[in-house]
């Protein structure tokens, strides 16, 4: 997630000129706090061949599905001819799969499963407009792609950042095999409360009910019981540690795990080779 919210905040102080002594609102909209792109670009041959060159024995195949508005997500199934298992990525706020996803993609294939990767709606490559709802039905349309064309043994969904919010959304209806939570908020008002900085505690800030009703704390501990693991950062200056560990110590499933990179922030959790070897160990205990 990008610092969005410290952008809101600097400019609500301009707003706010009292705020030690008079109320304030914050409205965050949809519009304003999920990147979106003016118009889809679509992937260029050289990234491609990139994404070949960096997993050599994987079948890399684009996808194009057809979702509600006549709108068009466009992404990749990378096939490992060794593995029986999927694994389904959610990106995070703005992040497109060219150019932002090279370096995650290389460290995921490590894992040594296939990988189903789709630009959320209205960024990278895929049409329309974001909205929390159509994204979470997006999500659904993407889980159905998977079973009708690349039907698999075992599915691992996993959501970073704001993509951890779409992948809880879709194992509380949906049976998978795991779920990763990886740089991941419990809720949005828990979020909103750490980020919160010490001159604004006279504001309120108000958001959209459906970023409420997309509950990850809501989740692990009533709906999703299946095999969890989260992924937190010491240093995260976008989603505090303590966001991963309270959402963690709030999970029932009987089989989960917490990593906590050190000495790391939003950015680079999988580039530490300890975490990379948690997350192989998880995978193969499925």
């Amino acid at each position: 997630m990008k610092s969005l919210i410290k952008n809101i905040f600097s400019g609500a102080v301009v707003g706010c000129m009292i705020l030690m002594t008079t109320a304030c609102t914050i409205r965050i909209s949809e519009d304003t706090f999920i990147v979106s792109d003016e118009q889809p670009a679509a992937y260029q041959t050289d990234f491609v061949v990139q994404l070949q060159q960096v997993m050599p024995n994987n079948i890399i195949t684009p996808v194009s599905i057809d979702a509600s508005e006549q709108v068009r997500l466009k992404g990749f199934y990378i096939d490992n001819p060794t593995s029986d298992t999927t694994l389904m990525f959610f990106q995070g706020n703005g992040m497109k799969i060219e150019p932002d996803s090279l370096s995650i993609l290389t460290r995921l294939s490590e894992l040594n499963t296939d990988i189903f990767i789709v630009d959320r709606r209205g960024l990278g490559a895929s049409e329309g407009q974001p909205r929390i709802e159509n994204l979470i039905a997006d999500a659904q349309l993407q889980l159905d792609y998977l079973h009708q064309h690349y039907p698999t043994n075992k599915v691992i969904v996993h959501g970073y950042s704001l993509g951890s919010f779409i992948a809880a959304q879709l194992v509380k209806t949906n049976s998978v095999d795991a779920l990763v939570l990886q740089g991941s908020a419990t809720n949005v008002d828990d979020w909103i409360d750490e980020k919160t900085p010490w001159y604004l505690l006279f504001t309120r800030i108000e958001m959209p009910e459906d970023f409420r009703k997309a509950d990850n704390e809501q989740v692990v501990a009533q709906y999703y019981q299946g095999p969890l693991l989260v992924i937190g950062a010491e240093n995260d200056d976008q989603v505090p540690a303590e966001l991963s560990e309270k959402l963690f110590d709030a999970s029932q499933s009987e089989v989960k795990a917490l990593i906590m990179v050190p000495n790391t922030g939003h950015q680079g959790m999988l580039d530490n080779a300890h975490a990379m070897s948690r997350y192989q160990a998880f995978v193969n205990n499925l």
